[in-house]
């Protein structure tokens, strides 16, 4: 469904609205950031014909996001946990024509057709993968969940055509009723030609101005940042790299990176800031040698593609699933080994030619991305469940 024309004959559309903003709010990581970046672009040129009233819910105000004005913030109290507060005060209150719940479940109540949002299905498929810890209890709850959302849901979107396979095979999901919105890289994210600029972050984040590798994202072992540091240190001792190691994220319960580091000789060429703001992620992104994120399986990773947008190297892992989200322009090893991955390093820092090519193929692989136009397929399969 196109946007509508204004002017004579133009009627206000009567379908309504309603979006779970839970994830918007505080630092905007994941799904967050894919919210935002949808909500951001859902001006009155996408919208009109289709929805005549959009109503963001939130469990407190959003303050300044940059939002346009079609969209309407609307707090709903308790200010409790997303799913508490997902089942307490979305479902019951939010009265509108379609529910856009973009983090993987809907409420087990709803006044609207619900339109579900799962990002993967890697858990269910891979159990294996759970951290340890919830490998018999709440995220296989979750993973339920999650099943049963996309199950009762009038649309599922994924973010991949890998996605969509593993939500279909994994969920029970009609493939018919699980529609591909792929993912872009936000505006944020840019090449960054400014030599002082790069070199000062350098200074702030690594300590010196000396060249590092990075990683982004939670420091999990499905990510395998353990081996991202075993490899790193293999670099470090047989090639005698000048490189530092950055790695930004939220370290797993019982995942002992630091300790890890300094047992292998490499704990002062480590650093994890936690959580970066994408101002200064961006900078980052565009003074690191590579970028590096050897998943043992995803389906859908918005890091790689921040990374090509700020000309950046990206070293993965060269499953199927993978390829398609990085569009063939990565360094790939088979696999996340130790070995491969210490020669990628390797094969990026000592080849100047070899790199840039990889940065021209990440360039216009992602130049051929939008975000403008995920939102707008996004509004087209919202605008559908009403119909």
């Amino acid at each position: 469904m196109g946007p509508l024309p204004r002017g004579a004959g133009y009627t206000r559309p009567r379908v309504t609205l309603g979006i779970n903003g839970w994830r918007i709010l505080g630092q905007r990581t994941g799904v967050g950031r894919y919210l935002h970046e949808i909500l951001r672009n859902w001006d009155d040129e996408l919208v009109r014909g289709r929805f005549g009233e959009i109503v963001l819910y939130t469990p407190r105000p959003i303050g300044d996001l940059g939002l346009p004005a079609t969209i309407v913030n609307r707090v709903l109290r308790p200010d409790a946990r997303m799913l508490v507060w997902d089942n307490l005060a979305f479902g019951p209150r939010a009265r509108h024509d379609v529910l856009f719940c973009p983090s993987f479940s809907r409420p087990l109540v709803s006044r609207g057709r619900p339109v579900v949002t799962i990002h993967e299905a890697t858990y269910r498929l891979h159990p294996e993968l759970l951290p340890r810890r919830g490998r018999l209890s709440a995220p296989r709850l979750y993973l339920r969940l999650y099943g049963w959302s996309g199950r009762h849901a009038a649309s599922v979107i994924a973010s991949s055509h890998a996605a969509k396979e593993d939500i279909v095979r994994g969920y029970g999901v009609p493939a018919e009723r699980v529609h591909v919105c792929s993912l872009a890289p936000g505006a944020a994210f840019r090449e960054v030609d400014d030599p002082q600029a790069l070199a000062d972050t350098r200074r702030r984040y690594v300590g010196d101005d000396v060249p590092f590798f990075l990683h982004v994202g939670k420091l999990s072992p499905v990510r395998n940042v353990p081996r991202v540091v075993e490899a790193f240190a293999r670099a470090k001792r047989v090639e005698r790299l000048p490189h530092r190691l950055v790695l930004v994220g939220a370290e797993e319960p019982g995942v002992d990176i630091r300790g890890l580091a300094r047992s292998l000789g490499v704990g002062d060429d480590c650093v994890q800031p936690g959580f970066v703001p994408d101002d200064d992620l961006v900078l980052l992104y565009n003074a690191a040698t590579a970028f590096v994120l050897p998943y043992t399986y995803q389906t859908v990773s918005l890091p790689p593609l921040e990374a090509m947008a700020c000309g950046t190297p990206v070293v993965t892992v060269g499953t199927p699933a993978l390829r398609e989200i990085t569009g063939g322009a990565a360094h790939y090893v088979s696999a996340p080994d130790v070995s491969e991955l210490a020669e990628a390093l390797r094969a990026i820092a000592a080849d100047p030619a070899y790199a840039r090519s990889l940065v021209e193929k990440g360039r216009a692989f992602v130049g051929g991305l939008s975000w403008r136009r995920t939102a707008a397929e996004t509004l087209d399969v919202l605008a559908a469940a009403a119909a």
